[in-house]
């Protein structure tokens, strides 16, 4: 959404104040907020390999704060670069190649720090401003893409011990933001959304595709669109996040509905979803949330400008790379099928002595649902 003198909506339509009123009903009808254990929906159900996961953000947060630590008032933008440069190289060097997953470089590395420093480091640049959403976007984008980075990157003495130890996908932001999104019903804009980049490990001429594989990557192709990293694409988002000047009541009130608002769209183009998750931020205030048919979920804040806030968030984030899919909200039992170009839907009869289960297919959506 745009910042408060400017709407987040075309003017040429008179139906969308309705809608929008709409999604802050139900934004204030279903919202439970200040939950604990919201961020802990995304932990992985092993306990072990949840040990693992828990150390890798732990280390990614170490990465960060060091970083923050390097900004001082009393040093020249000369200076503070050749720290920050310095501190990148020795922590990437302690970590291993990303491979194939990433062709960032060290310069790249440095930039993104550049740009969420002075979100993380209030005061560090005075030409940023925390309640100016627009100046949060990148800021914000920037810190969830830099933390991805950092998930193929494993410290040295860290290296997976087995397969479920590795990322599943990394959780991006596109690069546009406030921008409008070609499947939206009615062309609003989105603050930011952020998308799962499969990570494939199964290799060979007659390799199977994994689940993220079906459930995320063939979503898109199913909307039979020229899809790219950069515009949001409804049936592409995985999550959605709407920044806010403020973290009052009332902003995080129409931070939660404006992800109402959003969600819809999801659920109009991603038939196989259980829920959406959400960030709502407010100034360096950030929430995590859960949005589902009948509910909308808040956790407590996370300051990114503290230790504990910055931790807390890093370790929502790396849990959504390892995590199984149905944590990150869908529904395996619906698929859609490439090859033959329909969905397949399994469905278990339970009535039974031994339960059976029958798979049905289809080829078009007869009622699309908005929740």
């Amino acid at each position: 959404m745009e910042s408060s003198s400017s709407s987040s909506y075309s003017s040429a339509s008179t139906q969308l104040p309705d809608r929008f009123a709409e999604s802050k009903a139900l934004a204030a009808h279903y919202l439970k907020d200040n939950i604990d254990g919201v961020q802990a929906i995304a932990e992985h159900s092993d306990q072990t390999t949840q040990q693992f996961v828990t150390k890798q953000a732990e280390s990614i947060a170490e990465f960060i704060d060091e970083l923050v630590q390097r900004v001082k008032p009393s040093l020249g933008k000369a200076e503070l670069e050749n720290e920050l440069k310095a501190t990148i190289a020795a922590q990437l060097n302690r970590r291993s190649p990303a491979g194939l997953h990433s062709e960032k470089t060290e310069a790249d590395m440095f930039n993104s720090a550049v740009r969420f420093l002075k979100w993380l480091c209030p005061g560090s640049d005075s030409t940023f401003s925390k309640t100016n959403e627009k100046h949060v976007y990148p800021c914000f984008a920037e810190l969830i893409n830099f933390v991805a980075e950092l998930v193929v990157r494993p410290l040295k003495d860290q290296k997976p011990a087995s397969l479920d130890e590795q990322p599943k996908r990394l959780v991006r932001s596109y690069i546009l933001n406030n921008a409008k999104s070609d499947k939206a019903e009615d062309k609003h804009y989105i603050n930011m959304a952020l998308k799962c980049d499969t990570l494939n490990y199964i290799t060979g001429d007659n390799a199977e595709y994994d689940e993220d594989s079906y459930l995320i990557s063939e979503a898109c192709l199913k909307a039979n669109d020229e899809w790219s990293d950069e515009r949001p694409n409804y049936p592409c988002i995985f999550a959605v996040v709407e920044v806010e000047s403020k973290s009052s009541e009332g902003a995080m009130l129409k931070g939660f509905s404006q992800l109402v608002e959003y969600s819809k769209d999801v659920y109009r183009n991603q038939h196989n979803r259980h829920f959406i998750w959400g960030l709502v931020s407010g100034g360096s205030e950030v929430k995590a949330c859960v949005l589902g048919q009948n509910f909308l979920l808040a956790s407590k804040f996370m300051d990114v400008t503290s230790t504990a806030g910055r931790l807390e968030l890093i370790r929502f984030l790396v849990n959504w790379s390892f995590c199984e899919l149905p944590k990150l909200g869908y529904d395996p039992t619906i698929r859609y099928n490439y090859k033959h170009e329909c969905f397949a839907i399994d469905m278990v009869n339970s009535n039974e002595q031994m339960p059976t289960q029958t798979t049905y297919y289809l080829r078009e959506v007869v009622v699309i649902a908005e929740r």
